[in-house]
């Protein structure tokens, strides 16, 4: 073995994966793998065992990675028919320091891989080494577990770390475990015009041939034009053909350039290179978007300025964000207040990432922000962010600054009854729709919240009414939205005066219906007295809207048709003519 006091202690980590799909996976999962232990006695107690990692001793100044791998075959030769487990490379991973009288000392421990896992039958020796799931292992390791030794339990807790991190590096698992340079060599083809080992003979070369010399040599044993070493040999490199970058040539296809549109640099702009490419994006940043920089930095008087010179609150920058996204985001609260208030801003805008003011807020713990946002008219409580998380999610996962009362503020209003819209019908009667969403409450869930049967649904829409103006709202419009900027819509798309428009939301049949089932819908109305009668041309009910008390009753076709006679007749609105009429939408 050498000098003692040259010796080292050292301990190995010999593990295998039990398939080789784990290899390939990203997902590191410790029962994919199988760990070498050896059960010692515990001291003073012979029936009582502790597992503990393989560990010799080296020389401090050897071949280490011979030495160990050396070491681990003939470990494993006896629950391997005697011909021992060879390991791929050794790896060092970290040093450990000792406790007990060991105090102050260090000692390495290797990782050793090996091949997967095979279908022969395990062999058990007592007093020999066996492998382990790596799964059930870590079940019951603990620094203070009695299952193992202390320095075993620190080293097979960062073991099952250091694997979890590799499995997040590309291709880090598969080069570990493929197989050693030494196996990877197909071909080996030695320049016999130089021997390493030995006096060289008299017919051999001698020192002072010249390089004419050597390659004359060479070319009546080998016969080789060209001899080329690869560098990347034994490195362990993982070898992919994938395109890692791919750069285009922007002015490829554009023709000659106008040479006496160049502009020389200036020497400041020349010293400092591509350094400063950083520095001039955030100057042009700033430049060319004013209100955005007013707006992160807080800055109320010079936002004001900006506001009553023209500049739109909706205007994204090169990351399609709006000024007011900035002001969320680094809490400047007067800024967003002034962005809501003096420039009308939306509450439920969205950035490019489909994030909201309320995301923003909640994120970095602005409670004061977020309070002024739930307090908003048109907040949308409920809205979420691509990955379909709400504000309250957002801010219980990053926690920062008073993110506490912000989860207490946004629970609250959670809690909270929501606001409601009238939705008029044709007979004057209406129904109060609650708005989920605020403002962003849609004509989709608005028809929901009518709660109208799905034959029923399909003939009608919301419509938005003022007295010259009647306009069909899609499915995916925002209702109350229109509302709000109906005078802009009335000057649009009218020459009528837009202060006499009062608009309203109204329940009425969908212009988009094809003509079959237009026909279906059909209806008669009669008038008579506090009651309006309507009699659908296929239905097989009858329906009587009671305009004063607004209740609605339902008559089948048959009882329909006689009270309709009835009605008519004392009303004196039938005469002998109509009587074919009446038996045709009373169905007899």
């Amino acid at each position: 073995m050498g000098n003692q006091d040259n010796l080292e202690d050292v301990f190995v980590a010999v593990v295998r994966p039990k398939n080789h799909v784990s290899l390939s996976s990203k997902e590191y999962r410790a029962k994919a793998y199988e760990i070498l232990l050896i059960e010692v006695p515990l001291e003073g107690k012979e029936k009582k065992r502790k597992k503990v990692l393989l560990a010799t001793k080296i020389q401090a100044n050897g071949d280490t990675a011979r030495y160990i791998l050396d070491y681990v075959e003939e470990m494993t030769k006896p629950i391997s028919n005697n011909k021992g487990f060879i390991g791929k490379r050794v790896v060092h991973m970290k040093k450990f320091h000792l406790d007990g009288d060991n105090e102050g000392k260090e000692v390495s421990l290797f990782f050793v891989p090996i091949n997967v896992k095979d279908n022969s039958k395990p062999i058990y020796n007592p007093g020999s080494p066996s492998f382990y799931c790596l799964q059930d292992i870590m079940r019951v390791c603990s620094e203070t577990s009695t299952h193992f030794s202390s320095i075993t339990s620190k080293m097979l807790l960062a073991l099952d770390k250091w694997l979890a991190e590799k499995h997040t590096m590309p291709h880090a698992i598969a080069a570990l475990f493929r197989p050693a340079p030494v196996d990877r060599v197909k071909t080996n083809v030695s320049n016999p015009a130089y021997t390493s080992e030995g006096k060289p003979s008299d017919g051999d070369l001698h020192m002072g041939y010249t390089a004419l010399e050597i390659k004359s040599k060479m070319l009546s044993l080998e016969k080789a034009d060209m001899c080329i070493q690869n560098p990347l040999y034994g490195s362990d490199l993982q070898y992919t053909n994938r395109v890692d970058k791919v750069i285009i040539n922007p002015y490829f296809g554009l023709g000659a350039p106008d040479y006496s549109k160049i502009q020389i640099p200036t020497r400041e702009k020349w010293q400092h290179g591509s350094n400063n490419v950083t520095e001039e994006k955030e100057h042009q940043w700033v430049d060319d978007f004013p209100l955005h920089r007013s707006a992160c930095e807080g800055d109320t008087d010079l936002l004001t300025k900006l506001l009553e010179s023209g500049f739109s609150v909706k205007q994204l920058d090169s990351d399609h964000w709006a000024p007011i996204h900035y002001a969320c985001w680094y809490g400047k609260v007067e800024a967003t207040k002034l962005l809501l208030e003096k420039g009308n801003c939306n509450p439920n805008l969205l950035n490019g990432q489909l994030s909201s003011l309320l995301h923003f807020a909640a994120g970095g713990g602005h409670s004061e922000i977020v309070q002024l946002l739930l307090q908003h008219p048109e907040i949308d409580r409920h809205i979420e962010d691509q990955q379909k998380r709400s504000p309250l999610q957002i801010c219980e996962e990053n926690k920062q600054n008073e993110w506490e009362e912000t989860v207490k503020l946004l629970q609250q209003a959670n809690n909270k009854p929501y606001e409601k819209v009238r939705i008029y019908r044709m007979d004057g009667s209406y129904r109060s729709v609650e708005l989920k969403h605020g403002n962003n409450t849609s004509v989709q869930q608005i028809m929901e919240g009518m709660r109208l049967s799905k034959d029923t649904q399909q003939y009608f829409t919301i419509w938005i009414c003022s007295e010259n103006l009647n306009l069909q709202l899609k499915p995916y419009h925002k209702p109350l939205q229109h509302l709000r900027i109906w005078t802009e819509i009335v000057t649009d798309l009218t020459v009528l005066d837009p202060q006499r428009e009062n608009p309203q939301l109204f329940l009425r049949r969908d212009v988009r219906l094809p003509l079959d089932i237009e026909k279906k819908v059909l209806l008669i109305s009669l008038g008579y007295g506090s009651f309006m009668w309507q009699l659908g041309h296929a239905d097989q009910y009858f329906q009587i809207h009671s305009l004063e008390n607004k209740m609605n009753f339902i008559v089948h076709t048959k009882q329909a048709g006689l009270i309709v006679k009835l009605l008519m007749k004392l009303s004196g609105q039938m005469t002998p003519n109509d009587r074919s009429l009446t038996d045709k939408y009373a169905y007899g």
